[in-house]
């Protein structure tokens, strides 16, 4: 408790402000949940952060300087990711700070930084991008809930013909976020918003929620949810019928739990996606990436190994392109900084660091169409950054 209190008096220059540069390599500080409920997707950013570095290697380094990962396990807790980073910036000396995977990691890391006045690098879901938790020194390479609720709504109005639209989620703060999104979509489209089916967080079993959604009898279904609970609503969809009632949404998935759920089971479902694998038939360098990480893993990443492939690429790319790891520097260089590594063009947006990136709406195949064993989607619409993204003025940024 000692050590988590009086996190705001931490030694953490960074070390290139004590030694001489040398040969000393460069230190990516990379904090994931690599054990707990997220496991498997931490793993994929850990993979994806060490192709980054090696990418990075291969092409020079930073400065002439070799970049080392130096990797710690959050166990899905923030106050362990807290401390875990103060492990990382006090004895390791880390030169960047980046992580994690879920909302309180997030907090606890940004805040952390906020107090330091040090970078940090945010690999999940952008939540800081406020004027009560924003850090000058704060970046991501994910979408906001505001992007990823919008984007799924502004498809749904434009492409689904029923106005009936209804929410089921899990009841805690993330999914919360996205409540006035679809409110706010529904009213400029002139759809009708029917309420929240809330379930208890976590919830693995969905059997006495589903049948209140189909009482509401809503022509379009957001859902919002993760983990195991994730993999269970997607077959229970299809035991209940609900498939068949209506247009399921959800407002993110990723591959892992559509393998998880098994061949076919996401059929007739959509989701959004920040990326996937499928994006090879258009990027050569998701191609080669996807090359990369099967050789190591034996399948394709999800799309949070691509968020933390990307985060690290630009925020290293940046530095090396300045001459400098100093962080001042360095957020000042990354602000309307425009990239494209592992899709389109992407651009950090410099008033609240939004990653301006496109979102892709895919659509689930029945079993019979897919082409192996990763093929569970088929990519039906993209929605650019700047559409999904909230103005800064509305944030007082």
């Amino acid at each position: 408790a000692a050590i988590l209190g009086g996190a705001a008096a931490l030694n953490v220059s960074p070390p290139f402000l004590k030694f001489g540069l040398g040969e000393q390599p460069i230190k990516w500080g990379s904090l994931h949940p690599l054990t707990g409920g997220l496991a498997e997707m931490a793993a994929d950013q850990k993979l994806a952060v060490e192709i980054a570095i090696d990418d990075i290697n291969a092409a020079g380094g930073v400065m002439g300087r070799p970049v080392v990962g130096v990797f710690r396990d959050t166990e899905f807790d923030g106050a362990i990711a807290r401390r875990k980073a103060i492990e990382l910036l006090e004895k390791e000396k880390i030169d960047l700070m980046a992580g994690a995977l879920s909302g309180p990691e997030e907090l606890a890391l940004n805040d952390l930084a906020k107090k330091n006045n040090i970078f940090y690098g945010c690999y999940t879901q952008y939540m800081v991008d406020n004027k009560a938790s924003f850090h000058k020194y704060t970046f991501t390479a994910n979408v906001t809930p505001y992007q990823s609720a919008a984007a799924g709504a502004i498809w749904a109005a434009e492409k689904i013909k029923g106005k009936r639209w209804h929410l089921l989620a899990y009841n805690y703060s993330w999914p919360k976020m996205f409540v006035p999104v679809y409110e706010r979509i529904a009213k400029k489209y002139g759809a009708q918003w029917t309420g929240e089916t809330w379930a208890p967080f976590p919830s693995t079993d969905y059997s006495s929620y589903i049948p209140k959604v189909q009482a509401v009898k809503p022509d379009v279904l957001f859902c919002v949810c993760w983990g195991s609970g994730h993999i269970n609503l997607i077959k229970q969809m299809q035991e209940f019928g609900v498939v068949k009632d209506m247009e399921v949404i959800f407002a993110v998935s990723d591959l892992p739990w559509a393998m998880a759920a098994g061949p076919g089971k996401f059929n007739g479902i959509h989701a959004g996606m920040l990326w996937f694998w499928g994006l090879e038939e258009k990027y050569p360098a998701t191609k080669a990436f996807n090359k990369k990480f099967i050789a190591k893993q034996n399948r394709y990443s999800s799309a949070y190994g691509c968020a933390a492939y990307e985060l690290t690429r630009m925020t290293l790319d940046t530095a090396n392109e300045i001459k400098s790891l100093d962080h001042a520097k360095l957020s000042k260089a990354l602000e309307g900084h425009k990239f494209k590594y592992l899709k389109g063009e992407t651009m950090v947006r410099a008033c609240d660091h939004d990653y301006i990136s496109e979102f892709f709406i895919v659509k689930g195949k029945s079993e019979n169409k897919m082409a192996n064993k990763f093929d569970h989607y088929d990519l039906v619409h993209s929605v650019s950054g700047e559409d999904a993204a909230m103005p800064c003025s509305e944030k007082g940024l």
